[in-house]
């Protein structure tokens, strides 16, 4: 198998990186899309997406040109290409989380894909796995208090009126310009400066009058539209390209890649721009599946929570998701499970608003807070037994687990027993230096 391709591609490879493009998105559609979907469930499909794939197409023309040709964002960095290829135990977690979806389990797509590259890549993945958990576990914390502060604040009004109003009578008005003007300039700055403060040594006059007309340019374009959906839209645009930015890597890893390891030590992950067009045309086609399905079982997660299908609310959660990738994003290259985050940034909502709006039961939230942190625990329990037991099956040999979650070195024996046969479990990173 390993000799036949397709594209140059390898064909467990490439199978591997269909089964992921599909699943993921199709898994983590209620973080990024969810509330997208439901709050424009009257709209056809294929307007939907259209947006979404044009969002997909920007997002790959940045990476390429932008980062190097590399459009998994620096997240491939720690975690190098197997040395012997993909095997059929990396195409068999995105198979696993083809089943859970179809039953409606969220689950961390990361850990589900990576995990199994992480625990068999030997000293050249040590510490990846550890720094993967702590960083999704401060990603839920920072979330789940990010959104208890924000609910606390606005559920009383915003989520109150929300509910007692139809989001159809808020037609664009020009007084609906400077609010979709502040959002737009919002968003530019995000993706082009980041989550910092303003630098005034650094001047771009330029820059800065460009960026404001265009914010003010698609306050005037959109008011003949709701302002609402003229927000969502532009939240779900910039939610959407920070999870790609995340996330694209757990569809990549299938992929050949160059790595190269720099005189100073960091390493530069490139990605042939022929195979970027294919892989992009793919992911394309398949994502048309997922909105024909309107997201499928899962997207009834997202219908359980408070006022979700609403636009307004959904503008909020999309907004404040998208803030908080963007920080992790910015924070390191090290992958996180953006489900964790979106479970707790809901977690925090759905309690504040019970608490302080009372638009629900606590107790109700309170199920429906843990009943999602179960769901998360048993998606990371099956990737760990995946990354376990897939390899012990095929080698016979287990992969360090201290070695890859804390970083250290078993001193037992494990290493001198690294390989069975001609398929090694612990691989060294394979590259050229500059």
């Amino acid at each position: 198998m390993d000799s036949f391709a397709i594209f140059g591609v390898p064909v467990f490879a490439l199978a591997g990186f269909l089964f992921a493009a599909y699943a993921i998105v199709a898994n983590d559609v209620i973080q990024t899309l969810g509330t997208f979907l439901s709050s424009n469930s009257k709209r056809p499909w294929v307007i939907l997406w259209a947006f979404a794939s044009t969002i997909i197409i920007a997002v790959m023309v940045y990476g390429w040109f932008f980062n190097s040709g590399d459009i998994a964002f620096d997240r491939l960095n720690q975690i190098p290409y197997p040395e012997t290829g993909i095997q059929w135990w990396h195409v068999l977690p995105p198979l696993a989380l083809l089943v859970l979806t179809r039953y409606g389990i969220p689950v961390s797509t990361t850990f589900l894909v990576l995990t199994i590259f992480t625990l068999t890549g030997g000293a050249a993945t040590a510490g990846v796995l550890g720094g993967m958990l702590f960083k999704s576990m401060l990603g839920y914390i920072v979330a789940f208090l990010a959104a208890v502060v924000l609910y606390v604040l606005i559920s009383r009004l915003f989520e109150r009126w929300v509910q007692k109003t139809d989001a159809e009578d808020y037609h664009g008005n020009w007084i609906s310009v400077p609010m979709v003007a502040l959002l737009s300039g919002v968003l530019l700055y995000l993706l082009l400066i980041g989550p910092v403060l303003p630098d005034g040594s650094i001047e771009n006059p330029i820059g800065w009058a460009i960026s404001a007309a265009a914010a003010i340019a698609v306050g005037f374009i959109t008011i003949r539209f709701n302002v609402w959906y003229v927000m969502q839209w532009l939240s779900t645009a910039f939610l959407w390209s920070q999870w790609l930015m995340q996330d694209l890597a757990n569809i990549f890893v299938y992929l050949p890649r160059e790595t190269v390891t720099m005189a100073d030590g960091s390493v530069d992950v490139t990605f042939n721009a022929g195979l970027i067009i294919f892989a992009t045309l793919l992911m394309l086609g398949l994502h048309a599946i997922i909105f024909a399905i309107r997201g499928g079982e899962i997207q009834k997660i997202v219908l359980t929570k408070t006022n979700t299908i609403d636009v307004r609310s959904a503008t909020i959660v999309d907004f404040s998701f998208g803030v908080i990738l963007l920080y992790f994003k910015e924070l390191n290259d090290i992958p996180m499970s953006t489900t964790w985050v979106f479970l707790g940034l809901l977690a925090g909502r759905e309690l504040a608003i019970s608490i302080v709006g009372r638009l629900r039961g606590v107790g109700e939230a309170t199920v429906d807070v843990f009943t999602d942190i179960l769901r998360a625990l048993l998606g990371l329990a099956v990737s760990v037994a995946l990354a376990l037991g897939m390899p012990w099956l095929a080698t016979g040999q287990f992969p360090d687990l201290r070695q890859q979650i804390l970083g250290e070195t078993d001193t037992g024996g494990a290493n001198e027993m690294a390989t069975q046969g001609d398929v090694p479990v612990y691989q060294s990173i394979s590259s050229s230096e500059s």
